[in-house]
């Protein structure tokens, strides 16, 4: 990545961080319920990529932390769901939420702290998959159930000695880790490894800034949140982007250069010197070795007195052996053609058996009679091995993959069919962007151009829509980069479907606009709407008003009731303005006691009429209720012909003065 690219990450970070900041000052549940929802994402992206790729990678650490992160994810989805005001798991204590925290960082540390023992040691995956979640379900068993995990945290005291501690062993862990980790730092690569190290760094900050915290909303516990979404994007930086969409790559830019020395040594072959890294190998008419050259020695893994004058056949796997043989005296006889290009493997002095392209020409004698063989061979073990590997992650990936060429489909995997929902057959020569929605497609196509001539080692993706075969409108997430196959240059394509983040994102701009506890919408959603009322009333030579609400008592209510009830009171407060006032008017949540109301096209009569169908609904529900306390509200009305209009901030000064007129007229001072 360049220096501009780094910069402007590091930029598009700051700000990132910055708003979730600013989020929490105005409202820290759904702060913090976006960072832990984004650390969730982040572990179920590890297991799944870990263990999808358990079988073809030679370090096993991955493989290890990838499942730990799996139960440390479910810890964190648990976590969030019974924070202190999530609708979820309300007949628990307020303090299950930080058990489950603080098993997560042990669970998590533990994990990073083991792993370096699985880096070139095997392990039954499946058996540490089981027995993880047999030890998750206990520590959930001893919270939810027999509730003899210890308390972490009183909720107006602040955290207990056993959480403090918990945290001093959380970081030691951490620094025990990072310490197995540097003694093994030869054995990853050194991008991985910086960003594992930063991570478990950055936990150990995080960790530092929630021993100090006293209240969940204070600026040591937000910072500690801002420190623990670093650390867990560090750790997917150095898993899910850098080890593995880096490599890809680097196999195919491997596969494409072997195709093509071999391609240009199969064409070539005119003498000795250009294939001096090839094998080169003689054989006489009875199969026996004349000459074989450094190369071959080194592959056979023999001396050149253990090969020359000896019969080729007992470097070849046993399963052929008869059978070339056969063949090769077929050759020699003139009854048979030679296969002046074949693959064949050879097994090595030590039994590992090598996979060889060989490119054949006949020995003739000065009379033309055959006397023998000659043949260059390139070792393509790692090769096949590669494409292999290849055809694996192609047909198991997880996500959908495509290779086009001129445009056109000429591979797809099965993600790739079962996302769109078309056969193969349906999808192969098929014009690549016929799928995206026309409304996409050009800026699809820059995209992608745009994408393909980035460095190598840069990660562009872009977002469009698809009609499936079904005609259901999906949003995708798309990758490309510049291969070649079959020797010609081509495009390969990864996708992941990202309609339901389409969805959050929109569900989560609507939220932003209502009230948590109430429904109803709060200070901004308020204002914006009512603005547009406003404009929108005038324009129409209407008039309007706006009612200024205040719930009298609230404050005895918290102080002597509890704040359960307080919120019941708003709840139900709420709930009379809502079924009172018409669907048109729009009803907020202002602040903490105060609501206001906009209604357009309203004069004063109707307002007051509504006042008193409002002060009857509070009558009724004082009567039936019988709760130790009356709920009332006074208000304040402010009315805005369209002869003479005014801005919505004056308005709501005006109503709001003559709701304190009104306070001060009809409750007590010390009320």
């Amino acid at each position: 990545m360049t220096k501009f690219g780094i910069a402007w990450r590091s930029l598009g970070g700051i700000i990132i961080l910055a708003a979730i900041y600013l989020t929490s000052l105005y409202n820290y549940l759904l702060s913090h319920t976006v960072i832990e929802l984004c650390s969730i994402v982040v572990c179920f992206s590890i297991f799944i990529i870990a263990w999808n790729s358990r079988r073809y990678t030679d370090n096993h650490y991955y493989t290890f932390l990838g499942i730990a992160y799996l139960y440390v994810g479910i810890l964190e989805l648990m976590h969030t769901l019974t924070y202190e005001g999530m609708p979820l798991f309300l007949t628990y204590t307020s303090g299950t939420d930080t058990q489950l925290w603080v098993a997560a960082r042990y669970l998590q540390s533990i994990a990073l702290l083991i792993a370096p023992i699985f880096i070139q040691r095997r392990f039954r995956a499946s058996f540490t998959l089981w027995g993880l979640a047999l030890l998750t379900v206990l520590i959930l068993l001893t919270m939810f159930l027999w509730n003899i995990f210890p308390v972490a945290y009183i909720w107006g005291e602040g955290p207990t000695l056993f959480y403090i501690v918990s945290e001093f062993v959380v970081c030691s862990f951490f620094i025990m880790a990072a310490g197995m980790l540097w003694l093994s730092r030869k054995k990853f690569d050194r991008n991985v490894l910086l960003y594992l190290l930063l991570s478990i760094g950055v936990s150990i900050v995080a960790e530092l800034c929630f021993m100090f915290y006293k209240d969940p909303t204070s600026p040591s516990s937000i910072l500690g949140h801002l420190f623990y979404l670093i650390s867990f994007l560090l750790i997917y930086r150095a898993i899910v982007v850098v080890h593995l969409l880096k490599p890809y790559d680097i196999l195919f830019y491997n596969l494409a250069q072997s195709t093509g020395l071999l391609k240009k040594e199969r064409d070539k072959l005119q003498n000795i010197l250009d294939l001096e890294e090839s094998i080169l190998l003689a054989l006489d008419a009875e199969q026996k070795v004349t000459m074989i050259n450094r190369k071959g020695r080194e592959i056979l893994g023999a001396s050149e007195t253990d090969i020359l004058g000896r019969p080729f056949d007992m470097f070849l796997p046993l399963d052929i052996r008869q059978a070339v043989k056969n063949d090769y005296v077929n050759i020699m006889s003139g009854q048979a053609e030679l296969e002046r290009y074949q693959e064949r493997p050879v097994m090595t002095s030590g039994g590992e058996e090598r996979i060889i392209t060989w490119h054949n020409e006949l020995l003739r004698d000065e009379t033309g009679k055959i006397v023998g063989t000659f043949s260059s061979g390139q070792d393509i073990t790692e090769r096949k091995e590669a494409e292999d590997l290849f055809r694996a992650i192609f047909s198991r990936s997880p996500i959908g993959m495509y290779i086009a060429q001129d445009g056109k489909f000429r591979l797809v995997n099965p993600q790739f069919r079962n996302y769109l929902g078309f056969a193969e057959n349906e999808l192969i020569d098929r014009e690549a962007l016929s799928l995206v929605l026309p409304e996409d497609a050009t800026r699809v196509r820059q995209e992608a151009v745009k994408a393909l001539k980035s460095p190598k080692d840069s990660f562009q993706t872009y977002d469009y829509r698809v009609k499936t075969a079904s005609g259901k409108l999906k949003w995708f997430m798309e990758s490309v980069s510049s291969i070649h196959y079959d020797g010609r240059q081509a495009t390969l394509g990864t996708i992941v479907d990202v309609s339901e983040r389409k969805q959050n994102e929109d569900l989560f701009r609507s939220l932003s606009l209502i009230d948590d506890l109430t429904g109803l919408y709060n200070r901004r959603g308020f204002l914006t709407l009512a603005n547009q009322q406003l404009k929108l009333s005038y324009r129409m030579d209407k008039g309007v008003t706006l009612l200024f609400a205040d719930i009298d008592k609230l404050k005895w209510i918290n102080d002597n009731m509890g704040h359960l009830e307080g919120d019941a009171a708003l709840i139900n407060a709420s709930k009379m303005l809502k079924e009172t006032f018409r669907e048109s008017d729009i009803v907020g949540r202002i602040s903490g006691d105060e609501f206001a109301v906009f209604m357009a096209g309203a004069d004063q009569a109707y307002s007051e009429a509504i006042v008193n169908r409002l002060e009857k609904k509070l009558k009724e529900y004082n009567v039936r209720e019988k709760k130790p306390y009356e709920l009332s509200l006074s208000f304040g009305i402010a009315c805005s012909p369209s002869s003479e209009p005014c801005n919505l901030s004056d308005l709501l000064d005006t109503a709001d003065k003559f709701m304190y007129e009104n306070k001060r007229e009809n409750c007590p001072p010390d009320q």
